[in-house]
């Protein structure tokens, strides 16, 4: 309707366009729509303009289209403006991005053009360019991005950066350079380790060569190859594929380091699933680091066919008893039915392999067992264990992991027997919400998650670890439902008798009154440890904490306890790379977010000289402190003496919400 009236509307450009101005930004995406395809009437660069601001607004695929229609209708008059300069990109990148990918190949090139002229793009990266041209150039365009990165004329990080724009080109629009590829390879040798990882990738992206792949295994298999270099050579072998790279990969398997024999075997699996059986034996015939296992048969088991191969092959003994455990482990979890292997590696390492003979009998006797013997407080020191993965999945207080049901009332909502029920039988009974994503990918690749979000491009799975993995649509080729829980069975399996009631005391307790009620708000949760050594000083970089990145690999991310505090212990472990003698400070830092400005009041329970920070300002220390802030998120921290460390710490606050994921 809205369309009808203007578009017979006896007025001026101005007038209607005043009109529609107001109409764009409408709260209703029905109004934005109706106003969006009225614009497309008005050919005038004024209406490109006034289209593109429907950007600042949430969107969604209807509006999407709309505006991508309506940027097709007036693709001529807001050319011209960006030709005249009348249209300026410079804080439109989004409205930029946007009007690019709309237009037919040529359009863009002619906008580019006349953006980008001749000179290269600043060394340094600086503006929009690198990712606008992976986002919307033709193959002409991506073409002088990559002569560019590989004649050298980037700084690295810029240099990264444009081969990670190329990537998305080919993994979003299938959209590469013209011309030949393989002056890539000359960047397999960049002495910056991240221009390396970023060129590997993008071999992978293009499957550039099998004939690459003694090569890329030579460079994974020297020993001044750093780990993260090495996990990026594998995987583009693992990427191109084809004899060359099996081949390749299967020369790996005598290398001298086992992790990168592990790392080899997992991506071999993926191509030639029979063929790389035997090498994965020989590996669980020796025994792994818990988390190392766990990882290796995750990597091994995401690959579609891998656990049948397996199955058929296994010896009937020689396997160590803890890498099979955890294959067994994995082979459960995730909504996986791989049953044949779970016997197989049980009868290879002699384990019990049948958890669904798990009686209602045994159920109530272990439940009660656990009331009348179990300690809480050891139990939660066990749920804490890396190798239980229970921080990853679940939070306590709204803090950690999102894989599976917030725990915070569990022992309050929930009978002792069934939390034994659930942990011995985890696909006994699934909360709604929380049963599993099967999702194929076109490399064969077999994904098993909850669903953390999804827009019209890309589908984000959370594994069963609690990391998020991000898959292009187009790259899914099977998706569907789960009948099973994410929660592996066997998750008892590495503990003793007493540590399984402990477990399972502290579960029961969880809601209730007392030392393990983790509802009440207002107390940090989520922490970050850190510490500073004389080397920081020297260097000047004394409080770095104050200000350095979340990211910074210094920091050790971990929770308070159910009741809010931090434990010494804790404190101690997270901080014990360096002998106390070297050390200046140790740190906890926490954020808080705050709705309005005003007084805030934080009261930090310590020691003597302890210290706290708000956004790079002393403010106070043990005891009540309180310090305005302006809405936002703030960083907190807390400074402590390394030789007069509390036994407990705990921050609070009545006035501002903590972070806590």
């Amino acid at each position: 309707m809205l369309l009808l009236c203007l578009g017979n509307l006896r007025a001026d450009d101005g007038a209607r366009l005043r009109i529609l101005a107001p109409l764009v930004q409408d709260p209703s995406p029905k109004v934005r729509v109706e106003a969006l395809r009225a614009l497309a009437r008005i050919q005038s660069p004024e209406a490109a303009a006034l289209a593109l601001t429907v950007l600042d607004q949430p969107m969604d695929p209807t509006l999407d289209y709309a505006l991508w229609l309506t940027i097709n209708d007036l693709a001529g008059p807001w050319i011209r403006s960006v030709q005249d300069e009348s249209w300026k990109p410079e804080g439109r990148e989004r409205q930029l991005e946007f009007a690019l990918r709309a237009l037919p190949p040529a359009q863009t090139s002619r906008v580019l053009g006349q953006l980008l002229g001749d000179p290269p793009l600043p060394a340094e990266g600086s503006g929009p360019w690198i990712e606008l041209l992976g986002a919307a150039g033709t193959p002409a365009e991506l073409r002088r991005l990559f002569d560019q990165v590989v004649s050298g004329g980037f700084s690295d990080p810029a240099a990264a950066r444009a081969l990670d724009a190329l990537a998305a080109a080919q993994r979003q629009r299938k959209a590469r350079p013209d011309g030949d590829l393989m002056p890539l390879v000359r960047l397999f040798d960049a002495p910056s380790p991240a221009v390396r990882i970023a060129a590997l990738g993008l071999a992978g992206d293009w499957k550039l060569s099998e004939n690459l792949g003694p090569r890329i295994a030579g460079l994974a298999g020297e020993a001044s190859t750093p780990p993260e270099v090495r996990a990026a050579a594998i995987a583009a072998l693992r990427a191109i594929g084809g004899s060359g790279a099996i081949e390749a990969l299967g020369g790996l398997s005598a290398a001298p380091d086992p992790a990168l024999r592990r790392q080899a075997a997992v991506a071999r699996v993926a191509l030639d699933p029979s063929g790389a059986a035997p090498e994965i034996t020989k590996l669980i015939r020796e025994p792994m680091d818990e988390a190392d296992a766990v990882a290796f048969w995750r990597g091994v088991l995401a690959s579609k066919g891998a656990a049948r191969a397996l199955a058929e092959t296994l010896p009937d003994a020689g396997l160590d008893p803890g890498v099979a455990r955890a294959g067994m482990r994995v082979a459960r979890e995730g909504g996986r039915t791989e049953l044949d292997l779970v016997v197989a590696l049980a009868r290879g390492a002699g384990l019990s392999a049948d958890p669904s003979t798990v009686s209602n009998e045994l159920i109530r006797e272990l439940a009660a067992r656990a009331l009348a013997e179990g300690d809480p407080a050891r139990g939660e020191w066990i749920y804490r264990r890396n190798d239980q993965a229970c921080v990853s999945c679940h939070g306590i207080g709204g803090a950690g992991g999102q894989v599976g049901p917030d725990l915070t009332s569990i022992g309050a909502s929930a009978p002792a027997d069934y939390l034994v029920e659930s942990l011995l039988l985890p696909n006994a009974k699934i909360k709604e919400g929380y049963h599993s994503l099967v999702v194929a990918t076109s490399d064969g690749t077999e994904y098993t998650g909850t669903l953390a979000r999804e827009s019209p491009d890309t589908l984000v799975l959370r594994n069963a670890a609690g990391a998020e993995v991000p898959l292009p649509k187009n790259d899914i080729v099977r998706r569907e439902q789960g009948t099973l829980s994410l929660m592996p069975s066997g998750l008892l399996d590495p503990l003793d008798e007493q540590q399984q009631l402990d477990l399972i005391a502290f579960l029961t307790r969880l809601g209730k009154p007392g030392d393990f009620d983790a509802a009440r708000g207002g107390v940090a949760r989520r922490w970050r440890i850190a510490q500073t050594v004389h080397t920081d000083a020297q260097a000047g970089q004394e409080l770095w904490p104050l200000t350095a990145a979340w990211e910074d690999r210094r920091w050790n991310p971990t929770y308070a306890l159910a009741n809010g505090t931090m434990p010494r212990p804790l404190i101690e472990e997270l901080t014990a790379a360096q002998s106390w003698t070297a050390r200046l400070g140790v740190f906890a830092a926490t954020e808080v977010r705050t709705a309005s400005a005003g007084p805030v009041r934080f009261d930090l329970t310590a020691t003597d000289g302890a210290e706290l920070w708000v956004d790079g300002r002393k403010v106070g220390g043990n005891g009540t402190s309180e310090v305005r802030l302006d809405p936002g998120i703030h960083r907190v921290l807390v400074r402590l003496d390394p030789r007069r460390l509390p036994q407990t710490l705990r921050l609070e606050s009545p006035d501002a919400a903590f972070v806590l994921n």
